[in-house]
């Protein structure tokens, strides 16, 4: 068998979760959240800030999305369901923090405010040439980019990539 492409050079696709959505509630709730998709794998959402503790509702992950009423419950719900997230709190800045169920815990990675800005700007000029469902645009296309440098060089490195991920980026897990 031979496989074509290279799994280090792995493909990169950006959503604007607001795309998602038809009502303009919808899309304000999700505004400025991102999913990044690593070879189709290894979904890194990029968050806006958050509470320091999620909301009731947002915890509890209901059946329905539009049971949400506030950006601070769906903010919350994506980082407690996400396997790696991105969010800006400067007091925390550098730190990684562990969330949602013991078994199965979400990581969140702090950044400042400032590189979330960057962040931010990056993922929507990505978004417009890396959010097709047949993803063209690589690894190697993207690491100019600051949220990319964060990705390979904090979420990649950090020894919490699960190993699924980590081999489907052909690299080893930790």
């Amino acid at each position: 068998m031979v496989k074509i492409g290279s799994p280090s050079n792995y493909t990169v696709q950006v959503y604007p979760d607001e795309w998602e959505y038809d009502s303009p509630r919808d899309r304000t709730l999700h505004e400025n959240i991102f999913s990044v998709a690593l070879n189709l794998h290894g979904l890194v959402k990029v968050v806006p800030a958050v509470p320091a503790e999620p909301p009731p509702l947002a915890a509890e992950r209901p059946p329905r999305e539009h049971e949400f009423t506030t950006a601070d419950e769906v903010r919350w719900c994506e980082l407690l369901h996400s396997p790696y997230s991105v969010t800006p709190d400067d007091a925390r800045a550098g730190t990684i923090r562990e969330v949602g169920v013991p078994d199965e815990p979400a990581t969140v990675f702090y950044v400042t405010g400032e590189q979330f800005a960057t962040f931010t700007g990056e993922l929507w000029e990505l978004a417009e040439i890396a959010s097709g469902s047949n993803p063209r645009v690589r690894r190697n296309d993207v690491l100019d980019r600051s949220v990319f440098q964060f990705v390979e060089e904090h979420i990649l490195s950090s020894g919490r990539f699960r190993p699924g991920d980590a081999t489907s980026l052909g690299r080893s897990a930790r």
